[in-house]
């Protein structure tokens, strides 16, 4: 039941951006020139990979780990379902992407988070390099794995087991 909890913790700070955010992200797609759907659309996968890759750097790979990858995973995938994007399968491919740069960030130059970034950047774009928009993901990549990464670490998942004879 904590999986739960947590997973609903998790998939609000991935899918519901908060007012603040949302005049941000509006300022941010004129200023930039993306497209604001577009623009939400990749943060959304964004923090969603940060949230995969904190819990499997924070739980490792078991049972509970899977559990709650899997609600997150299915959770944004209705979200992409409802905006009538015709993005089925992409939260997948993209929490993929991210996580092939992860386990190989030699293949791009600099950091992982300037690698990051720049996958980011890219998806926003339709494969157009922006810088600004590069190191915004790979900023917020950083700082949402980092802050999800510790709040798991400080969860005992592991239900303690009661001997009632």
């Amino acid at each position: 039941m904590l999986v739960v909890r947590v997973a609903g913790v998790l998939l609000d700070a991935v899918c519901v951006l908060s007012d603040t955010e949302e005049r941000a992200l509006q300022e941010l797609s004129r200023t930039l020139q993306v497209d604001r759907a577009r623009l939400r659309l990749e943060l959304m996968f964004l923090r969603a990979s940060a949230v995969d890759l904190a819990a499997v750097t924070a739980l490792g790979e078991d049972l509970i780990c899977d559990e709650l990858r899997q609600k997150i995973r299915d959770r944004c995938q209705r979200l992409v379902s409802q905006s009538g994007s015709d993005s089925e399968g992409e939260i997948g491919e993209r929490i993929a992407l991210y996580g092939r740069i992860v386990k190989d960030p030699q293949k791009n130059s600099g950091s992982l988070r300037d690698a990051v970034g720049f996958v980011f950047a890219q998806c926003c774009t339709d494969g157009d390099s922006n810088v600004d928009l590069a190191h915004l993901g790979g900023a917020m990549f950083a700082a949402f794995y980092e802050e999800v990464h510790q709040l798991l670490d400080e969860i005992d998942f592991e239900s303690p087991m009661v001997d009632r004879a």
